[in-house]
C-alpha cells in the first residue's frame, strides 16, 4: 500500500480539522438508507419497452439486427460496444450494463433515457435512444444485463478532445457551453438532474455539436419542487461536484431540494468550461490529483475558483456565475443561455468557423491514431 506524501498528509489533516469544526457536517457521498423509487416497480424489466415511441431511425426491435464491431470502453458495471445495423449499415452503440440488486444505476439510466425519448426522441444535444433490451449473459447465470442501444457519436468525448488538443479557443468553449446548456435545459424541464456533467460524458459530433450522455448518476426531481435522496452508486464524480453536494448541511441543501439538485449541474458545467480554457483540471494545483480531501478543502472551504486573467471578460463573468458557491445565487440554465458569452453565437446545433477548424484538426489526429491502432 502506497503511503501518502507529506503534502497529501497535510492536506488531509487540514480537511479533517475543517470538518471537525463543523459538527453538523454530513457527507452527501454516503448512501442513503434506501434508494429512490423507479418507474417500474413490479418487475425491473416489466415496464421497459424494447423500442420507445417515436424512436429515431433505425428502429431496433431485436438485438439480432445488430452486428458487433468492436469494444469502445469498459466500466465497473458493464461494457460499451460499437455495433452496425445489418439492414441499414447505421453505426450504433450498445451499452451493456450489469443489473445489481434492485437495478441501481442500470435501471436509472434506462428510466432517464425513456423519459427523454418520450418527450423528444431526437433532441440534438442529448444522446438518442434506439432501444432497451434485457437478457441473462448465460443460461446458468442469474445475473441480468440491461442493454441500451444508443446513438453513435463519432467524435468521441470532450475528454478525448482535451487530451489531444489541450486548451480550447474561447469560441469553441462558447459552442460547448451553448450546446450543453441546450441539453440541460431540455433535461431540467423534464425534472431530470444529470448529476455527472464532466468531459467524458459530453460527446462531440463531426460538426462540433456536443451531446450529453451517461445518465447513471441522474435522478428525477418531483414536479412539486422537492428533491430526491441519491441512491448508492448514483453520486457521480466528486471532482465535478458542487459545494452543496459535498457539504449539504453547510451550504443550505440538507433537506431535499429540486432547485439545489438542478443547480448542481450548472456548477459542474462551470468546472468543465474552466478545464477547457486551462487545459487541465482547474480546482487543484497543476500536477496535483483531484483527491477527495483536497477537493473538499478547495470547493467547500477555499475561495472562489480563479479564472485566468487572460480570458475575456465575458468568459470570466460566465464562469463566475456558474461557480457561485451559494446555489441560491448561482445562475440558472435559462439565465446562462442569455449571457453575452453564448448568446451572440450561432444556434445550439451550429458551430463557428474557428470551432470547425480546431475540430477538423482533431478528427485528422483521431483518424491517424485509429489507423495506427488497426495496423
Amino acid at each position: 500500500m502506497r503511503l501518502p506524501t507529506k503534502a497529501q498528509q497535510l492536506t488531509m489533516s487540514l480537511a479533517t480539522a475543517k470538518l471537525r469544526e463543523r459538527t453538523q457536517f454530513r457527507l452527501s457521498v454516503l448512501p442513503p438508507a434506501s434508494p429512490p423509487p423507479f418507474m417500474f416497480q413490479e418487475h425491473p424489466f416489466g415496464g421497459l419497452p424494447s423500442c420507445p415511441p417515436g424512436s429515431p431511425d433505425p428502429v431496433i426491435n431485436n438485438l439480432t439486427e445488430l452486428e458487433r464491431v468492436g469494444v469502445l470502453g469498459h466500466g465497473a458495471d458493464g461494457t460499451v460496444y460499437k455495433a452496425r445495423h445489418r439492414r441499414t449499415g447505421a453505426e450504433l452503440v450498445v451499452k451493456s450494463l450489469r443489473v445489481r440488486g434492485d437495478g441501481g444505476a442500470a435501471l436509472r439510466e434506462a428510466d432517464v433515457h425513456l423519459r427523454v425519448a418520450a418527450a423528444a426522441p431526437d433532441h440534438p444535444h442529448v444522446v438518442r435512444l434506439h432501444g432497451v433490451f434485457s437478457a441473462n449473459p448465460a443460461a446458468c447465470s442469474d445475473q441480468q444485463l440491461l442493454r441500451l442501444v444508443l446513438e453513435y457519436v463519432p467524435g468521441g468525448s470532450l475528454s478525448d478532445v482535451l487530451r489531444r488538443r489541450g486548451r480550447l479557443p474561447e469560441d469553441a468553449i462558447a459552442g460547448v457551453a451553448r450546446n450543453v446548456l441546450c441539453g440541460l435545459r431540455h433535461l431540467h424541464r423534464l425534472g431530470i438532474v444529470h448529476g455527472d456533467v464532466k468531459p467524458s460524458n459530453l460527446l462531440v459530433g463531426l460538426h462540433g455539436e456536443v451531446k450529453i450522455a451517461d445518465f447513471g448518476a441522474s435522478l428525477h426531481v418531483p414536479s412539486g419542487g422537492g428533491g430526491a435522496h441519491r441512491a448508492a452508486g448514483a453520486e457521480g464524480t466528486c471532482a465535478y461536484m458542487s459545494p452543496e453536494r459535498l457539504d449539504p448541511e453547510g451550504f443550505g441543501a440538507a433537506s431535499p431540494s429540486g432547485a439545489a439538485d438542478l443547480s448542481s449541474d450548472v456548477w459542474s458545467l462551470g468546472v468543465v468550461l474552466l478545464e477547457c480554457h486551462m487545459g487541465r483540471f482547474p480546482l487543484v494545483a497543476a500536477g496535483e490529483r483531484p483527491e477527495w480531501a483536497a477537493l473538499v478543502v478547495a470547493v467547500c472551504f477555499g475561495s472562489a475558483p480563479e479564472v485566468p486573467v487572460t480570458a475575456s471578460s465575458e468568459f470570466r463573468d460566465f464562469v463566475r456565475r456558474c461557480l457561485e458557491k451559494d446555489w441560491r445565487r448561482r445562475a440558472t440554465v435559462d439565465e446562462l443561455l442569455g449571457h453575452p458569452f453564448v448568446a451572440g453565437g450561432p444556434p445550439c446545433c451550429a458551430t463557428t468557423t474557428t470551432t470547425n477548424e480546431w475540430l477538423t484538426n482533431f478528427h485528422d489526429e483521431l483518424m491517424t491514431v485509429e489507423r495506427k491502432e488497426h495496423s
